[in-house]
């Protein structure tokens, strides 16, 4: 998984460095704020946890750090030997983890929920893209486009219990609108396990376990699509997921009209809004709804949350007007 950092920084931010490192001055009850900083998803990661020393903190990191590299041996399209690269090489998968068929149901049940603006079978999208990219020849691009529409669908990803297949030929699956956010979840579960509440995890998608020692949200800096330097807004989070998806992450046309978040519909890469930002109880949802909604007009995002509930969603529009759908 290959995305681009997509939000800036936190504004409760933490010193850098590779190792667990006390931000503060010692909380409440002996509670200190502690940050570790690494890579790992293709992303710039941090973990920010209060706990009463840095011996627990550490070692609860650590195992943070080992899940994390269990659950992307499994989705990294950038391992040969993960067990997505696997399955997309020969369409098909014996003996599936359990995660990978949970991430699969639950990819599907987001398909559709958001009738297909959500599809992780849009992989032969990028791959399409990716052979035409800064090429003029749109004619040329879209004929070949014609071929790898009918390869896109989650219906077509069949799910036997521990083997997963595929119904055509040439299909293949990317979970990068969902898998860190599900990652991220799984290591905010693995911190509670080990009983600690107060956490603020960023894997590319940010999950907030609790609230700061002492009841403050977690305050969260957002990137300006625009200049991707800046920060556009500032979010509070107390507990759940946030995610943010924009098309400046990776581009395919000088003109940037050509990026890979895709409208599994059409083809063609979504562009009615410069970002979209999704709160939710989890990140999981958070991540697939703001890839979701970037192919959905404001009415239906409108629709959606009404009938869904516990979602906060802020779109960014090309002229910079910022709107807010609320449940």
């Amino acid at each position: 998984m290959n995305k681009k950092r997509r939000k800036l920084i936190r504004i409760i931010g933490a010193t850098a460095g590779v190792a667990m490192i006390p931000c503060v001055a010692s909380c409440q009850q002996g509670y200190e704020l502690f940050s570790w900083e690494g890579y790992a998803l293709g992303t710039d990661t941090e973990i920010q946890l209060y706990a009463m020393n840095k011996s627990r903190a550490d070692d609860v990191v650590a195992r943070v750090n080992e899940l994390i590299a269990k659950l992307e041996n499994i989705f990294s399209l950038y391992d040969p030997t993960s067990e997505i690269t696997r399955l997309n090489k020969t369409g098909k998968l014996e003996n599936a983890s359990q995660e990978m068929i949970d991430l699969l149901h639950i990819s599907k049940s987001f398909w559709e929920s958001t009738n297909g603006a959500f599809d992780i079978t849009v992989q032969p999208l990028w791959e399409h893209y990716d052979r035409f990219r800064n090429d003029r020849d749109q004619t040329a691009f879209d004929r070949d486009l014609v071929n790898v529409i009918p390869l896109i669908g989650s219906d077509k990803i069949i799910i036997d219990e521990h083997h997963v297949s595929f119904a055509r030929d040439g299909m293949a699956i990317s979970f990068n609108g969902i898998a860190q956010g599900y990652i991220t979840d799984k290591a905010c579960a693995l911190l509670k396990e080990n009983g600690f509440i107060h956490t603020l995890i960023d894997v590319g998608e940010y999950r907030s376990g609790g609230p700061q020692w002492g009841g403050d949200p977690w305050r969260i800096g957002l990137l300006d699509p625009f200049d991707q330097v800046s920060i556009a807004d500032i979010v509070e989070l107390g507990t759940g997921g946030l995610a943010t998806s924009g098309g400046y992450g990776t581009v395919f046309a000088d003109d940037g009209s050509k990026h890979h978040l895709f409208n599994p519909v059409t083809g063609l890469s979504a562009n009615q809004y410069a970002s979209v930002t999704v709160i939710a109880n989890d990140a999981t949802t958070a991540d697939a709804l703001s890839t979701a909604f970037s192919n959905m007009t404001e009415d239906a995002i409108q629709a959606f949350v009404k009938d869904h509930g516990n979602l906060d969603v802020r779109l960014t529009h090309y002229d910079g007007a910022v709107s807010h759908v609320m449940s």
